[in-house]
């Protein structure tokens, strides 16, 4: 008998239908895939195991883990088997996890509810699952509260509590997205060596097929709320028969189009024009908090000593970890953080050194695309509103011309004009990053900043993304920064990448060269680290034939 079984799940909410006719089942031990688009129902699928459904919910078929039906079990019941047989990892553990309680409390919770033991006892089991998830408590004191720790350190947390009892059951719900290549090979490695070490099944759901076809025994593709294709990962990735998960393999390999050749080698662009950018030994610090009174300890140095030049119409890769000094990099070229060291100038203009009104000015050319857009909006706030936010910048135009700006940056990303009157919430995630790109856009600037831009989108609205923003690169000849931790997007995309660690470059070349020939042992590490489809298919593809 498998351990969970779904037959013929229904899922309507408000009496609309969400999920149709879902027929899924996982064994001890085995990892199943679950893949697709937002909005495809892989987490409401997830959640209808759980019980935990919004409100207006109704539910149709049967769920049953091992043996025991689900749907229509008491409150009671559930919460017997959440976090004791049944535990679930969600995709942002900063939300997930409690900010006024300690990571030590909240990991004890579940063990205290579900065991029955004192704290003491609750303590030391949570020092035991911590040290098992990379977590010592000599490093990691159960003190500390989620805010102090890394989004990564965070995520094994998160894995913590759902493990704490030793779940039968683990459903890990994007357990990895947005973070970075090497902490993403490190959590899905403790995933991994949990089920082969405990036996339990997992239920992995991710939009990244580099990493399903790296963890999954099995695979289940949805799409608008039913299956469309279910089976072994070689047989589904490799020898897929719906049009649908062919689609998003090719989705997943997408290169953008270059409208324009690559702008010239560096040595080339050294004799024929000056940059656009240019940053000479640049150093950022900030201050550290001292204990006592008269304790004046040395300033953090989050960027150390860096150099590079970016040339109207390239596309410059920036890449590292968390904390390695990329967002601090973006914020001194914005003029956001003054540099304590070194040069920074824009077209000519010193914006490290010089004052308010040049920084100002400088600022006019330069715009930044974030990660999140749906966060960077003002939810009250209308579509036409949202976009003319950058023109208080220029004071000069009138009404009239800067409508007209915004109706323009609109059409340059692929939306309506009615859409002007519309709410952020109204549009899918892919849409709002096409907002946010026409608000860097309403400007015409120069250079843009793109902080993570696809990293949380599904792999077909990555790929338009990266279309749109190559066809306005090349059509506008707009220079990019590119901030990103996905490699695939890198070689993609971007003309030359900066390889960035604890605050210094530890490789700077073309990208081509530097993925085929890395020189740095940093660069080699992350570049292993990263998912890769083909190759994942052309190792199960040797490993079915031997």
């Amino acid at each position: 008998m498998a351990l969970l079984e779904i037959e013929n799940l229904g899922l309507t909410i408000a009496g609309r239908p969400i999920l149709r006719d879902i027929d899924l089942t996982v064994e001890p031990g085995e990892i199943l895939g679950v893949v697709g688009e937002s909005g495809s129902g892989k987490s409401l699928t997830a959640l209808s195991v759980m019980q935990l459904l919004p409100h207006l919910s109704a539910t149709s078929g049967s769920v049953r883990f091992d043996g025991a039906e689900l749907l229509g079990a008491s409150e009671r019941a559930m919460c017997q088997l959440r976090g004791d047989d049944i535990g679930m990892v969600f995709q942002e553990p900063m939300t997930a996890l409690n900010p006024v309680k300690t990571i030590g409390e909240q990991i004890a919770e579940g063990i205290r509810w579900h065991a029955r033991v004192r704290a003491r006892e609750a303590l030391a089991r949570t020092a035991s699952i911590m040290q098992r998830v990379g977590l010592p408590p000599a490093d990691f004191p159960l003190s500390r509260f989620p805010h102090e720790l890394s989004g990564g350190q965070r995520q094994r947390v998160g894995i913590a509590i759902a493990c704490a009892m030793h779940p039968r059951l683990l459903i890990a719900d994007e357990p990895t997205t947005a973070l970075d290549v090497t902490i993403q090979a490190q959590i899905l490695d403790l995933l991994r060596s949990l089920v082969r070490e405990t036996g339990m099944a997992l239920v992995l759901i991710t939009h990244d097929l580099g990493v399903v076809a790296d963890m999954a025994d099995r695979i289940a593709v949805m799409r608008e709320g039913i299956v469309v294709e279910e089976g072994s990962t070689l047989d589904v990735l490799a020898h897929s028969r719906h049009a649908y998960t062919q689609q998003l393999a090719e989705a997943s390999a997408h290169v953008p189009v270059r409208h324009t050749p690559p702008v010239l080698t560096r040595d080339a662009q050294a004799r024929s024009a000056k940059p656009l950018l240019s940053v000479r030994d640049l150093v950022c610090t900030y201050p550290r908090s001292h204990r006592y009174p008269f304790d004046r300890p040395e300033p953090f140095q989050a960027v150390r000593g860096v150099s590079f030049d970016v040339y109207s119409g390239q596309t410059m890769a920036l890449v590292g970890e968390s904390g390695c000094g990329k967002s601090t990099l973006s914020r001194a070229i914005l003029g956001l953080h003054r540099p304590a060291g070194g040069t920074l100038s824009f077209d000519g203009v010193d914006i490290a050194g010089g004052d308010h009104e040049q920084i100002t000015a400088a600022r006019r050319e330069m715009q930044i695309v974030f990660q999140d857009p749906y966060g960077s909006f003002n939810p009250r706030h209308r579509v036409a509103r949202l976009v003319a936010e950058p023109l208080h910048l220029r004071p000069e135009l009138s009404s009239d011309e800067k409508r007209r700006r915004v109706e323009e940056a609109l059409d340059a990303v692929g939306l309506m004009r009615a859409d002007m009157h519309k709410y952020p919430h109204e549009f899918s995630g892919g849409q709002r990053q096409r907002l946010a790109i026409a608000r860097a856009l309403v400007i015409r600037p120069k250079l843009i900043i793109a902080d993570e831009p696809v990293s949380a989108l599904d792999v077909s609205i990555r790929a338009q993304i990266l279309d749109l923003l190559s066809e306005l690169r090349d059509r506008l000849h707009i220079a990019c920064l590119f901030v990103t931790h996905d490699l695939s997007v890198v070689r993609a995309f971007a003309d030359e990448v900066l390889v960035m660690r604890a605050g210094r470059f530890v490789e700077h070349g073309p990208v081509e060269a530097v993925f085929e020939q890395p020189e740095n042992a940093y660069t080699r590490q992350l570049l292993g680290a990263a998912p890769d489809l083909h190759r994942t298919l052309a190792r199960l593809g040797e490993d079915r034939a031997t």
